[in-house]
C-alpha cells in the first residue's frame, strides 16, 4: 500500500485482506482435513482396524490389539515422526504451532509465518497424526491459516497493526471452519492471545471472518456438527448440575496435570532434540508401543469424544479404559509433540476432558445417581479441560455447544467450565499468552521505551528522514538478553523506568523525565512510536 493512499483506500485494502484471509483459511482447513483423512486411512488404517464414527471421525479398538500386525505399530509411528522432523526442516525457520503464532501476533513479528512453512506443517501433520502420533489439528490449522493470512498482508503492504488483525482473523476462520464452530472460532481468536480475558476489540473482525471461512469449508464438505446433534437434557437439573460441577473439578486436576506434564516433558527432551531424527524415531516407537495396549490414545482421538455422546457406547467401554485413557493421552501427546511430531495441544485437551466427563457419568450411574444425559457430562468435561488448559473458557463453552448442534449450552456446563478455570489459576499450555502483569505494566513500558528512544537519538545523532526513525526490535522469544523487549539496540545501558509508577515518572520530583517525555511526544512521528494514553491506566 502506498503512503499516498487515502483513508478510504486503506480501509478497502484492509477489508480485501480480511476477505482473502477468510477464503484462504476455508481452503486451508479443507486441505488439512483432506490430507489427514487420506494419510490416516493409508498409514494407520493399514495396521489396525479403524471403526468409522462419523464423517471424518474414527476410533481405534477399545482393548489391546490382538493381531500380529499390531507389532508394526511402533515402526509406523517412528517412521511418521522421523518424516515429520525432515519436513519441518524443509519448511525453513518458521514459527512453531499455536504458541508460536500467539508469540508472533503479540510481538507483531510475523515474518516467520510463511507459505512454505504452512506447506511443511500440512505435510508434517499428515504423517504424524496419520501414522498414529498423538496430537490435535488446531495447531496445524492455526499455523497454516495464519501463515496464509500473513502472506496476504505482505502482498498488500499492510501496516503491522492491520497485519496483526488479519492474522488473528485468519486463524479464527481456520479453527471455526475445521471444527465447524464459526462463533467459537471467532471468540477463540480474541481470547487466545491473553491468559485472562481477551482482546475483545478483535471480535468484530474475527467472527465475520470465521463465518466466511466456515462458508467456504461447508461448501466443500457440507455442514454437520462435529459430534452430531446430541440430547443435552433439561435446561436446569440440580442433581445433574452437581454432577457437572464435580466433573469440572476433576477436569481442573487433569488440566493442571496436562499442562505440567507437557512443559516438563519438553524440558526433559530438550537435550535430546539436538539429534532430532533419532529422538523422533525413538519417541514414535515408544508411543506406538503404548498404542498396542491403549490404541484409543493414537491419532487425534476425536472419534473417542464422539462415543462419549452415546449412552450405549459409554456403557460398553471398559471402566478401566475410561480411567486410564486421559492419563495415557497426556503422556503420548507430550512425547509426540516435544520429540518432533507435528500436531496441536488443543485437540488432546478436548479428548482428555470428554473422556473424564464420560467417566463421571459412568461412576454416577454406578452409584445410583441420575446424572442426566451422558452427552451433557461428556461435553462439560470437554469444555472444562479445554478452557482451563488454553485459558479460553468462553470459547470453550461456545465450542462445546456448537460441536453438538447447540448455540446455548446448559447452565451446568458453564458452571463446570467456571470451576475448572478458577481452580487452575493462571496455568496455560501456551506460554506466549500475555499475562496480567504485562498488561498492567504496559503504560510504564511504553513511556520507558519513548524516553530511552529520545535519549538514544540524542546520543547517536540520528537525523530525521521522510520515513522516520525505525528502531530495531528484539524478538520476545530470545531470552538471552535483558531489558525491555521493545527497546532499540542503542538504549542498552540506559536506566530502565518500566518498574516506576506513572505518578513517579510524571511527578515534579523528576523534571528531567517530564522534559524528555514532552520531547518524545513532540517527536513521536519521527521516532515511529505511538504513545499509549495513561489517564485511565491502560494501553491504547
Amino acid at each position: 500500500m502506498t503512503v499516498s493512499a487515502t483513508p478510504r483506500q486503506r480501509w478497502f485494502v484492509f477489508g480485501a485482506a480480511l476477505v482473502g484471509a477468510a477464503v484462504a483459511a476455508g481452503f486451508g482447513a479443507a486441505a488439512l482435513r483432506f490430507v489427514l483423512d487420506a494419510a490416516t486411512e493409508i498409514l494407520l488404517g493399514s495396521v489396525i482396524h479403524l471403526e468409522p464414527v462419523d464423517d471424518g471421525l474414527w476410533h481405534a479398538p477399545a482393548g489391546p490389539l490382538p493381531n500380529r500386525s499390531a507389532l508394526l505399530l511402533p515402526l509406523l509411528v517412528a517412521a511418521g515422526m522421523f518424516a515429520a522432523t525432515t519436513l519441518s526442516r524443509l519448511g525453513g525457520p518458521t514459527v512453531n504451532g499455536t504458541d508460536g503464532v500467539i508469540n508472533a501476533v503479540n510481538t507483531r513479528e510475523l515474518s516467520g509465518l510463511t507459505a512454505r512453512g504452512a506447506a511443511a506443517k500440512l505435510a508434517g501433520t499428515a504423517v504424524t497424526l496419520g501414522s498414529g502420533g498423538s496430537g490435535g489439528t488446531e495447531g496445524p490449522v492455526v499455523q497454516v491459516t495464519a501463515s496464509l493470512g500473513a502472506a496476504i498482508t505482505r502482498r498488500l503492504g499492510l501496516s503491522r497493526a492491520q497485519a496483526r488483525v488479519v492474522v488473528v482473523a485468519a486463524l479464527s476462520a481456520g479453527v471455526g471452519a475445521l471444527f465447524q464452530v464459526p462463533i467459537a472460532g471467532g471468540v477463540l481468536g480474541a481470547e487466545l492471545l491473553r491468559r485472562r480475558g481477551g482482546d475483545w476489540r478483535l471480535i468484530g473482525y474475527t467472527v465475520p471472518t470465521a463465518l466466511l471461512g466456515f462458508g467456504v469449508f461447508i461448501g466443500l464438505y457440507g455442514y454437520h456438527p462435529m459430534f452430531g446433534v446430541a440430547d443435552l437434557g433439561a435446561l436446569w437439573d440440580p442433581v445433574a448440575a452437581a454432577v457437572l460441577a464435580l466433573i469440572g473439578l476433576g477436569c481442573a486436576v487433569l488440566a493442571r496435570l496436562y499442562v505440567w506434564t507437557f512443559h516438563r516433558v519438553g524440558r526433559l527432551l530438550e537435550p535430546a532434540r539436538k539429534r532430532p531424527g533419532i529422538t523422533a524415531a525413538a519417541a514414535g516407537a515408544a508411543v506406538g508401543t503404548v498404542g498396542i495396549f491403549v490404541p484409543m490414545a493414537l491419532g487425534t482421538g476425536y472419534g473417542v469424544a464422539t462415543l462419549g455422546l452415546s449412552p450405549s457406547s459409554v456403557a460398553a467401554l471398559p471402566l478401566w479404559l475410561l480411567a486410564v485413557l486421559p492419563l495415557v493421552k497426556i503422556g503420548a501427546t507430550a512425547v509426540t509433540l516435544h520429540a518432533g511430531g507435528v500436531g496441536g495441544v488443543f485437540g488432546p485437551a478436548m479428548v482428555i476432558g470428554a473422556t473424564a466427563g464420560a467417566l463421571g457419568w459412568r461412576l454416577a450411574v454406578e452409584a445410583g445417581v441420575q446424572p442426566g444425559p451422558v452427552a451433557a457430562c461428556t461435553l462439560a468435561g470437554l469444555a472444562a479441560c479445554l478452557g482451563a488448559a488454553v485459558r479460553a473458557p468462553l470459547a470453550a463453552i461456545v465450542f462445546a455447544g456448537e460441536v453438538a448442534g447447540y448455540l446455548l449450552p446448559p447452565p451446568g456446563l458453564v458452571v463446570a467450565v467456571v470451576i475448572a478455570t478458577v481452580f487452575t489459576g493462571g496455568i496455560t499450555v501456551f506460554p506466549s499468552q500475555e499475562s496480567d502483569r504485562t498488561t498492567r505494566r504496559s503504560p510504564q513500558l511504553v513511556v520507558s521505551v519513548m524516553l530511552k528512544t529520545v535519549v538514544s537519538r540524542k546520543r547517536t545523532g540520528t537525523s530525521r528522514t521522510a520515513v522516520g526513525f525505525q528502531p530495531r526490535r528484539r524478538n520476545l522469544s530470545d531470552s538471552s538478553g535483558e531489558g525491555c523487549p521493545m527497546e532499540p539496540e542503542a538504549t542498552h545501558g540506559l536506566p530502565d523506568l518500566t518498574d516506576l509508577p506513572l505518578e513517579d515518572l510524571l511527578g515534579d520530583s523528576r523534571p528531567e523525565v517530564s522534559r524528555a517525555l514532552h520531547t518524545a511526544l513532540r517527536r513521536r512521528a519521527a521516532v515511529g512510536i505511538v504513545f499509549a494514553g495513561h489517564s485511565s491506566g491502560g494501553a491504547a
